[in-house]
């Protein structure tokens, strides 16, 4: 697969040859992959477009760009709940992995959301609020988790998601070892994932503005969050765990999460919905 090299972030795009080895060598090195022009992706965000236009009756463009444009909390999370349970969407999502090389026997894949994710004047709405700085296996505890992003409209630096990379092979200091999927699910902790309690400088964010079809691939590893700009923005998002690849690659190390709950029922195959683990 040729990769046009930028640093922490690296392009590659239909016209090359993807090799899924080479890909997710790349990504659980650290790389932070944008993959470009994929028909099968951009017919995915197409997909939830028709969604989003039928169900609130104005576009993607139009909600994100005129923050006059309110639409009520349950309203956002029926709407969540419709894309989680699409089944178009998955089958979309599964052409999308095979163009990249992927075993989909293999693969097994989170629940696709959408984040709804405020001007930096609004407040949060929805199941899923900004996130501060966290590495997403904190909260799942698989150190082979490969995350996917995948912006709905245009995206500046502003509002897309920061990494901190320098961070990939450092600890952090976190509370992943207060955090409970389960204290989470009942409502007495208020954040979707263990999040760190040190600060950063300015100069470790790193981000990147991306153009419609364009997707982030990326390590769970990553210390990641969101980003608040002048305008919304929307996101679906999704994690993806394949077995073989435990013993395929050389996997980032565990080096700093305290949170010892696998959740192995988080994650269900995309050939025959069976959970990656059953406790």
């Amino acid at each position: 697969m040729k990769i046009k090299k930028q640093n922490i972030f690296e392009k590659f795009d239909f016209a090359d040859e993807v090799d899924s080895n080479k890909l997710k060598t790349s990504v659980f090195n650290g790389k932070i992959l944008i993959p470009q022009g994929f028909s099968s992706l951009l017919s995915l965000i197409i997909e939830v477009e028709n969604y989003f236009l039928k169900f609130f009756n104005v576009s993607i463009n139009e909600f994100v760009r005129d923050n006059s444009i309110i639409f009520q909390e349950k309203e956002i999370i029926k709407f969540q709940k419709l894309i989680k349970k699409s089944k178009p969407l998955y089958k979309k999502f599964v052409m999308f992995l095979k163009d990249l090389g992927f075993e989909i026997h293999d693969t097994y894949c989170d629940q696709i959301t959408i984040r709804f994710s405020p001007s930096i004047n609004e407040q949060g709405k929805g199941l899923l609020k900004p996130a501060k700085p966290h590495r997403d296996t904190w909260a799942s505890n698989f150190q082979h988790q490969i995350n996917w992003w995948v912006p709905l409209h245009d995206l500046s630096k502003q509002n897309s998601i920061f990494f901190l990379p320098k961070y990939f092979t450092q600890k952090v200091k976190n509370n992943s070892k207060d955090w409970s999927f389960k204290l989470f699910k009942k409502g007495y902790i208020k954040c979707s994932t263990p999040v760190s309690l040190q600060s950063f400088n300015s100069v470790d964010y790193k981000t990147k503005k991306l153009t419609l079809g364009d997707a982030f691939c990326f390590s769970g590893n990553h210390i990641h969050g969101s980003n608040l700009g002048t305008f919304r923005r929307l996101n679906i998002e999704t994690r993806t765990l394949c077995k073989k690849d435990l013993k395929r690659f050389s996997l980032p190390k565990n080096i700093d999460n305290n949170n010892l709950a696998k959740q192995g029922k988080w994650f269900k195959s995309l050939y025959d919905s069976k959970f990656y683990m059953q406790d």
